[in-house]
């Protein structure tokens, strides 16, 4: 009979003092890139290993420290270790030394594997959900089909009309992978979690995080000869990845996105939708041996701090995200929160600049419109299982500020039935109204028609689902999807905006822009020139 979970908590001012007597040894304190440079480590040991950095990587910056209070390292590996795999409602399982493959609905598997233990994870939480093990990983937007998007699922033998549009993507429309190790970082406790699936691995698993952790380098030294900065400016962490993209393109010309948003704003006259999220993507190759999927992504949270960072290594398929954005997140209690984002301002080159893009984001009518639509559908995806009564608007059009953008946030909530299935819940808000427009389902079929590849990953979520029935999930934007074999590793960026009758189509082009901005820079690359493979406007 195997063990039950275990989780074990430490000191981190106390590690940390110790590991720096050791050679080589970490600088004092709490760190603010402690949980990169400790999940760099590891990955390293376990090569090859599924593994994901969850990460709040402004939690030292933030002025919402409560949801950037915790960075998540999970591992998948020993004899619990598992992968799940989801394809044109095919699941694909690889555990216990084989591979099993069946139909059935991504959701439907989720509900039947989310197994939930009150008894791991601490007491109950009213309110934040609290990581304990699970599953992590992430669902691509094509789920969309299990949510009444008129996208059906094809023969399995046959290409789908997605795939047909999509080889710079992942085959795979979900992935996940059975955390059996983990360690959380409570950045304002001051704690270091570990957990094991298994007991009787916990000692292991402390020597090998506390060996990780005396073994990481100083900062490298200033000009003065001091140690760095323990908060360096974000362009300072980590180096631009110059000559990494090659090849690249956007799947769109501005020509064939102008003519796209004339055609969404027509379905928008006619009734159809009141906004639509309409998408574009930059592709291209990374130049073989010039990066590591990880050293890419440090350079892109370098330049973009956010609450919901994250690089998830699964299989052949990375994603390196640094979004913003909650999809959903339910405590163990059952308490349910979705934060929307609608509504985008650059940072200003100077203070008084900055001041006035994030009074002209606040007062908007156009901003404010989007986001009180995506506020308003988010109300009524969270209403089909809320307790009567419990359901509340925290926030309406917030200006939230980050290193590169200014962004509209509103904040849902609400509390579920004892006996509601979570995996529903989820189903049921999928994919995020802040990438559809509203309403859902007739935007989706609009979009079905005006855009011209798959999205993938992009636009879908990424997160966990624990053992004590808590999840928290991000919306996949600002996100590079990084797929295929390590001599031929595929790019995908994908980026877009919400439409809606007032859009100025020569605006919307320059939104897009300014969101592969963060991006592009930290691979030291510019805004590419459109695929002459795809359409001219």
């Amino acid at each position: 009979m195997r063990a039950a979970p275990r989780s074990r908590l430490l000191d981190l001012d106390e590690l940390l003092a110790r590991a720096g007597g050791s050679a080589g040894g970490v600088p004092d304190g709490i760190t603010e890139d402690l949980a990169a440079r400790l999940f760099a480590a590891l990955t390293s040991q376990l090569p090859g290993v599924p593994a994901a950095l969850l990460e709040s990587s402004d939690h030292a910056r933030t002025t919402q420290p409560a949801r950037s209070a915790h960075s998540i390292l999970a591992f998948s590996f020993g004899t619990q270790a598992a992968t799940v795999s989801h394809s044109r409602g095919q699941m694909r399982v690889r555990a216990d030394g084989g591979t099993t493959r069946h139909r059935q609905p991504f959701f439907d598997w989720l509900a039947e594997n989310w197994q939930i233990s009150q008894g791991f994870g601490g007491p109950a939480q009213a309110d934040a959900p609290r990581f304990a093990l699970g599953w992590v990983g992430w669902l691509g937007y094509e789920l969309k089909r299990e949510a009444g998007s008129p996208d059906p699922i094809e023969d399995p033998t046959e290409p789908t009309e997605s795939a047909s549009r999509s080889g710079d993507l992942p085959s795979e429309e979900a992935s996940l992978f059975r955390a059996t190790h983990a360690v959380v970082i409570h950045h304002h406790r001051g704690q270091l979690e570990l957990q094991c699936l298994e007991a009787e691995t916990m000692g292991d698993w402390e020597e090998r995080v506390t060996g990780s952790l005396a073994g990481l380098p100083r900062r490298p030294a200033a000009p003065d000869g001091s140690e760095g900065s323990e908060h360096p400016d974000a362009g300072d962490a980590a180096p631009e990845q110059r000559g990494v993209l090659r090849e690249a393109a956007v799947r769109d010309s501005r020509s064939a996105y102008l003519a796209a948003i004339v055609q969404a704003k027509r379905e928008i006259t006619a009734g159809n939708s009141y906004e639509i999220c309409l998408t574009t993507a930059i592709t291209g190759t990374l130049t073989p041996g010039s990066a590591r999927g990880v050293e890419v992504f440090s350079a892109l949270r370098a330049r973009n701090r956010a609450p919901f960072t994250a690089f998830l290594s699964i299989g052949e398929t990375e994603i390196l995200s640094t979004s913003p954005e909650r999809f959903l997140s339910i405590s163990s209690s059952g308490r349910v929160r979705s934060e929307p984002i609608k509504g985008t301002r650059p940072r200003g080159s100077t203070e008084a600049q900055d001041q006035a893009l994030v009074e002209d984001l606040r007062t908007h009518p156009k901003d404010r419109a989007e986001n009180v639509m995506i506020a308003d559908l988010v109300r009524n995806d969270l209403s089909i299982h809320a307790v009567p009564g419990s359901l509340r608007t925290e926030r309406l059009c917030a200006v939230e500020t980050y290193p590169t953008v200014h962004q509209l946030v509103s904040t849902i909530s609400a509390q579920l039935p004892k006996h509601t299935s979570r995996a529903r819940v989820v189903a049921d808000a999928f994919p995020p109204g802040s990438m559809t427009g509203a309403p859902k389902i007739s935007t989706m079929e609009i979009l079905q028609r005006l855009e011209t590849g798959a999205r993938g990953p992009y636009s879908g979520v990424a997160g966990y689902f624990s053992l004590n029935g808590a999840s928290d999930l991000a919306v996949l934007i600002r996100t590079v999807v990084l797929s295929g074999s390590p001599e031929a590793r595929r790019f995908h960026l994908g980026l877009g905006g919400a439409i809606t009758a007032d859009s100025e189509p020569a605006e919307e082009w320059e939104e897009v822009r300014t969101k592969s901005r963060g991006v592009l820079q930290a691979l030291g690359a510019p805004f590419p020139e459109p695929a002459a493979a795809h359409r001219e406007g």
